[in-house]
């Protein structure tokens, strides 16, 4: 019946090929019928449930193509288990892949497993083994088992283009794409501090060296890179507390919801109608379940706003604590500029750019002399405040906004000033930051220029690029207003 109409009988020559959109839910009622079947075995006298799934007639887990099945381990109970996937392959056409498909064992003797082997066909598999990308084992895992996740972070690091990246394009690939990588595992696992250790150094010394071996070069500490933007960090995500907010959401679920298998089989088997705030930590619990039940210190000492919130972000920043605000955190938020010139700013508050007096200080044999101006030795405060060449392009820039302010300000006034102005989101207030961003970034950029390549520009053509740059980012009014004004 194709359309409402009877046609002539076809036989399906191809099945459903991967990425087609029904064929999940063609899959998982195939797979009903099968989980019916399995459930059906709680009536066979002839099977026997793996230890500690009999109370909830636990048979199999399936997501996908993704299926394990249960029994106790002997043989009796492996074959008849065996025999009822059997008789759904026979009806449904779907079979094992016997290069895929693997039997594990626990407490079970040699003679029985050579047995169970021979009859079912399946080879015999080591723990661990992967599921869903996670490896599982009866014991805790090692250092060495997670030595695959550093292995793919390194491996992101590692790339061409990931080399070629900025400072700005470095952070941005870290928060993206390697912590999504551990952040699945963390919702998992308690990652130990082994682990955890030569993540943060190769995130680290990718970000400040580009190199995907561990540095101790590091302009910025790495614990002060991980706090609010407004404590003065750039908000990337400090996985160790992270780890542990996971884990901790994973305790208040345990705690408030039932409906799940896996928290139905914690409760079944170790809580046992108690108080999860009150019981003693089951002694014969795993090494996991203890680490969820003791996280319930963390649970108790977060604010009340965050507990009712109950996602693992607001544990995360009930964990991570109040900090001292910084002065010049208006600059940081809305702010339109481009990323790299936002971190250059960035590191330009906190006094981090490698100036020549910064570089002496370490040994190096440098020159320095301001380039910009050649009138005394080049510091921070002097490079971004008080040059004739920079104050001459902050000059011509609020020139060009039309502001009326004393430009001949020290490095402190400035500062102050642009902090007081920045406050807020009018459209005066998003415009300055991103030109101070800019400006920040340009002078740079040319003061990099001038020592590094050999050439120079005025004045004038600084300061037009600065403006040309604000033009193409300005977005919706600001844009409105920044064609009003003319160079």
């Amino acid at each position: 019946m194709i359309n409402g109409e009877l046609t002539k009988p076809f036989e399906a020559a191809k099945g459903l090929r991967q990425g087609d959109p029904i064929s999940p839910f063609l899959f998982a009622i195939a797979m009903e019928y099968l989980s019916r079947l399995l459930r059906g075995l709680k009536h066979n006298k002839e099977y026997r449930y793996h230890p500690r799934c009999g109370k909830l007639d636990i048979t199999h887990l399936s997501f996908a193509d993704d299926l394990l099945m249960f029994a106790r381990g002997d043989c009796k109970s492996v074959t008849t288990l065996h025999a009822c996937f059997m008789q759904f392959s026979f009806a449904s056409g779907l079979l094992s892949n016997p290069n895929k498909s693997a039997i594990y064992f626990g407490g079970v003797e040699q003679v029985t497993k050579k047995e169970i082997v021979q009859k079912t066909g399946y080879s015999l598999g080591e723990l661990p083994f992967k599921y869903l990308g996670i490896p599982l084992d009866t014991k805790k895992i090692t250092a060495m088992q997670w030595q695959p996740l550093i292995d793919r972070i390194v491996a992101r690091i590692s790339s061409w283009t990931a080399r070629k990246l900025s400072y700005a394009g470095r952070v941005q690939l870290v928060q993206t794409v390697i912590f999504g990588i551990q952040s699945y595992w963390s919702q998992i696992f308690i990652i130990s501090a082994k682990v955890m250790s030569p993540i943060e150094s190769y995130c680290r010394s990718y970000i400040w060296a580009g190199a995907n071996t561990i540095t101790k070069r590091t302009l910025i500490a790495w614990d002060r890179m991980c706090l609010p933007i407004s404590a003065g960090g750039y908000n990337l995500l400090n996985i160790r507390i992270w780890n542990r907010a996971a884990i901790s959401k994973v305790y208040w679920d345990l705690a408030k919801k039932k409906d799940k298998m896996w928290m139905k089989w914690i409760h079944t088997y170790y809580i046992k109608s108690q108080s999860i705030m009150e019981m003693d930590i089951p002694q014969q619990a795993s090494w996991m379940v203890k680490k969820i039940i003791e996280a319930r210190g963390i649970i108790q000492q977060l604010p009340t706003a965050q507990l009712n919130q109950s996602s693992i972000k607001q544990i995360y920043l009930g964990m991570l604590g109040n900090h001292i605000r910084v002065t010049w955190r208006a600059l940081m938020f809305h702010n339109d500029t481009r990323p790299k010139a936002r971190f250059t700013m960035w590191m330009q508050c906190h006094g981090r750019l490698m100036t020549t007096d910064r570089l002496a200080k370490w040994g190096i044999q440098v020159n320095t002399m301001c380039c910009l101006c050649n009138g005394t030795n080049e510091t921070h405060t002097h490079l971004f405040g008080e040059c004739s060449f920079a104050k001459a392009v902050w000059g011509r820039l609020i020139q060009w906004l039309q502001i009326q302010v004393n430009t001949n300000h020290d490095y402190a006034q400035k500062m102050a000033w642009i902090t007081a102005k920045a406050k807020g989101k009018s459209c005066a207030a998003i415009l300055l930051k991103m030109v101070n961003a800019e400006y920040v970034y340009g002078l740079w950029r040319e003061r990099n220029s001038r020592i590094f390549e050999g050439t120079s520009r005025t004045t004038e053509q600084v300061a037009r690029e600065m403006a040309c740059v604000c033009n193409i980012r300005a977005q919706g009014g600001m844009r409105a207003r920044l064609q009003q004004l003319r160079f």
